[in-house]
């Protein structure tokens, strides 16, 4: 079974898990998948005694897909979270452009429409605000604000191509911009499902631990196949 099908057998069980209940991981999840994995193989072999202990063999019989759940998971939330970043990257790479459109514009519209009260009220208003929300709809305001008041614009040789630029540009910022802030690492549900799945498989692992280190006692050798560095 591929890790999809394995997340998607156990998605409901996930998404039950109760919020206050979730542990974000202490240990990279790959180390985690794999530490459950081995401890899968152990626990088969010991399967036995520790049933004969107490232990529910279902958990030993999880583990995996367990595992491959967590794995799925990890991997959405690792796509979300290079997607943003990449996005960041962008959106530094091409704001300082937006930005000096944004303030040519406002140059030109101040001189152009300096004699239309009425508009050059707008263009007052529009240099209001210094996010980079403002900046991507004062490019839009502009575009329509010249496009509807063409003449004292063509008075000054303006190319008018900048208007249509402006709109271009503001669409395209505001779609990198919600990408780049995307959704925090508190809010994300692909995180949240990572976190979820992480919390059912270390109770998995504790648990069988706690069983092998109770029955193999005696046995250091095997007693340290549930010995868990991590904690």
């Amino acid at each position: 079974m591929d890790h999809q099908s394995d997340y998607e057998a156990w998605k409901e069980r996930i998404n039950a898990v109760i919020s206050k209940t979730v542990k974000t991981p202490n240990i990279p999840v790959d180390t985690c998948c794999a530490q459950a994995e081995t401890i899968a193989a152990e626990a088969t072999k010991d399967k036995e005694l520790l049933t004969n202990a107490g232990l529910n063999p279902i958990l030993i019989d999880e583990l995996v897909p367990l595992s491959g759940a967590l794995r799925y998971c990890q991997a959405q939330w690792m796509s979300e979270f290079r997607a943003r970043q990449d996005a960041q990257k962008e959106w530094l790479k091409k704001s300082p452009a937006a930005y000096e459109l944004r303030n040519e514009l406002l140059h030109h519209f101040s001189f152009a429409y300096r004699d239309h009260d009425n508009i050059k009220k707008k263009v007052t208003r529009i240099r209001e605000g210094s996010s980079h929300a403002d900046m991507i709809q004062d490019l839009l305001e502009l575009a329509v604000l010249g496009e509807n008041n063409q003449d004292p614009l063509t008075t000054i040789n303006l190319d008018l191509s900048l208007l249509e630029n402006a709109k271009k540009l503001s669409k395209e910022m505001a779609d990198l911009l919600a990408s780049a802030n995307g959704s925090s690492d508190h809010s994300s549900n692909n995180k949240l499902l990572r976190d979820k799945a992480f919390t059912l498989l270390a109770e998995h692992m504790s648990t069988i631990r706690e069983y092998g280190r109770y029955v193999f006692w005696r046995d250091e050798e095997r007693r340290e196949k549930y010995i868990n560095d991590h904690n």
